[in-house]
């Protein structure tokens, strides 16, 4: 392969790595938020995602393409992601709680709840021709090329925009608000929160619904994109959960972990490929192997940038 070939396939790599990334640290963004305010390594999470994707492609279809497609999809994608991961709290992971559950058990809960709605979608799906693969019928447009061969897409802008927007939206919400001060206390401690006069249950519904509507985004940009079926979700999950213990369940470590991973993933796959003859399809061994050493030698995560500031402020 010539030398220009490879630096703008390097090129290409690293942006896709950037638009992989941002989306895995926004998917660490909700699963982050449920588990500090909640404390459930929610499994299920990923499966909201799915449906995110699924009711984006639906309320698209039936607005019909252009911007008001669009539209339509990113508020049906935000709402199904909130309410999936609402009720699979209300219905599942409260009870347990109020049963004084471990996070042990709601993490096989988590497991349970992940395979009733991700085989209940793809029951439904198959039932529905032609719904076991969806997109969006709108489709990431290029907004520039570099040498007619490395393009940059409407997808890679909002990605990294979101990540980054709703990164310091999050912070801002934990650090800033009366809401946030009353879900850290909530996490801290329900029952002393409860009797200093704050509302748990409700603390603990909008983190729900705020962690599920991220999801539903997520799956919303994906399918911008990319083509989803029912198991999407499950498929992504080990980034997902890779970029938030990376993060140390911090919102920016969750995010910088995220496109750390969706860079090397791009990146690495790609000169492995070109020099090694490689598949990519091994790509996923690098965000099992960042896991894997990250549980090994730094459990508490690696980019824990808000927890610092917080210890420095206090």
């Amino acid at each position: 392969m010539a030398g220009s070939a490879i630096l703008y396939g390097l090129l290409g790599a690293v942006i896709d790595g950037l638009r992989a990334g941002s989306l895995y640290g926004l998917m660490g963004l909700g699963l982050t938020l449920i588990f500090r305010v909640a404390k459930v390594p929610n499994f299920a999470y990923a499966e909201y995602v799915t449906y995110g994707a699924y009711a984006a492609y639906l309320a698209a279809a039936a607005s019909g393409a252009g911007a008001a497609g669009l539209l339509a999809g990113l508020a049906a994608a935000l709402a199904v992601g909130a309410l999936a991961a609402l009720v699979s709290d209300e219905a599942a992971f409260k009870p347990l709680w109020r049963r004084g559950a471990t996070p042990l058990h709601l993490l096989v809960a988590s497991i349970g709840v992940s395979l009733v709605l991700r085989y209940t979608l793809l029951a439904v799906s198959a039932s529905t021709a032609g719904l076991l693969q969806v997109a969006l019928p709108e489709r990431s447009s290029v907004v520039a090329t570099m040498g007619g061969i490395v393009s940059l897409e409407t997808s890679h802008l909002l990605a990294i925009g979101s990540a980054v927007v709703l990164a310091l939206a999050l912070h801002w919400l934990f650090t800033r608000t009366r809401t946030g001060k009353a879900m850290r206390a909530t996490a801290s401690n329900p029952v002393l929160a409860r009797v200093s006069g704050i509302n748990i249950y409700n603390v603990r519904r909008l983190a729900w619904l705020i962690g599920g509507g991220l999801a539903g985004l997520s799956g919303f940009i994906y399918s911008y994109y990319y083509y989803v079926d029912p198991e999407t979700g499950w498929f992504m999950l080990l980034w997902i959960f890779a970029a938030a213990t990376m993060g140390g369940f911090t919102f920016y470590g969750s995010i910088i972990s995220g496109i750390i991973l969706g860079l090397a993933e791009q990146v690495v796959s790609f000169l492995a490929n070109t020099y090694l003859g490689l598949s990519t399809a091994y790509a996923p061994v690098i965000a099992l192997a960042a896991l894997i050493l990250v549980l090994m030698y730094r459990p508490e995560g690696v980019i824990r940038l808000e927890a610092l500031a917080l210890k420095k402020r206090v």
